[in-house]
């Protein structure tokens, strides 16, 4: 497997139980919300659009990717650029597609099978791994750039979704470790090094699946 792995993608591997496959319970309501914050992230680390004042500026349609090309083309439309905020909540609409964007690209990596599932009447596909060898090493990154810091941009946007997508209950399942990691990625949300325009895309991406979360929350407790 040559192929890159995209931000999205590797946020989807991440939300996968490395044995039973599907996605975590603790990520489940979350995660197709944090993979659209961060396919407009994807947009702007391709050098299709550009952040500034809290809105998003296009730079370019072109791209070989459709679902990228399907959101560019949609920008083009307006005549000035419109807030982050704004384009969260666009792509958000369309999570499914972002979501079908996301296994097929890995299922033509070959890193995931979608294993088709039943109970009753309602049908559904549930990711596998084939390639455990890169999650385990992507794992392995992760908790490294945790621990040690990383001064990589995509490696810190990464690390801003972990928080918002519950991922770091798949990363340590020892409840000490993951509430050390929970305060450096706290921490982080805080002192992230990236610039002021991206963290505002990243802040905008992370209070909408915040808010998702905080009702989960709610509905479960009532």
């Amino acid at each position: 497997m040559n192929e890159p792995i995209s931000l999205s993608e590797k946020l989807y591997l991440l939300g996968i139980h490395p044995e039973k496959g599907g996605i975590i319970s603790a990520s489940s309501s979350v995660l197709s919300l944090v993979l659209s914050g961060a396919f407009l992230l994807e947009l702007y680390r391709n050098g299709n659009i550009k952040f500034e004042n809290k809105r998003v500026v296009l730079l370019t349609t072109k791209t070989n990717n459709e679902t990228h090309r399907y959101f560019l083309e949609k920008m083009s439309a307006f005549k000035s650029p419109q807030k982050i905020s704004i384009w969260i909540n666009k792509i958000k609409f369309k999570n499914k597609m972002v979501y079908s964007e996301v296994q097929n690209g890995l299922v033509d990596k070959r890193i995931i099978r979608m294993k088709k599932k039943r109970f009753l009447f309602f049908k559904w596909k549930s990711p596998i791994l084939i390639d455990r060898s890169y999650v385990y090493h992507l794992v392995d990154d992760v908790k490294s750039w945790i621990s040690n810091g990383t001064s990589d941009e995509e490696n810190l946007i990464l690390l801003s979704f972990i928080r918002p997508g519950r991922l770091h209950y798949r990363l340590y399942s020892d409840k000490n470790k993951r509430k050390s990691a929970d305060e450096k990625l706290k921490n982080l949300s805080i002192n992230n090094p990236v610039s002021k325009e991206v963290q505002d895309a990243i802040r905008a991406a992370q209070a909408v699946a915040a808010s998702v979360a905080v009702s989960a929350t709610f509905s479960a407790g009532h």
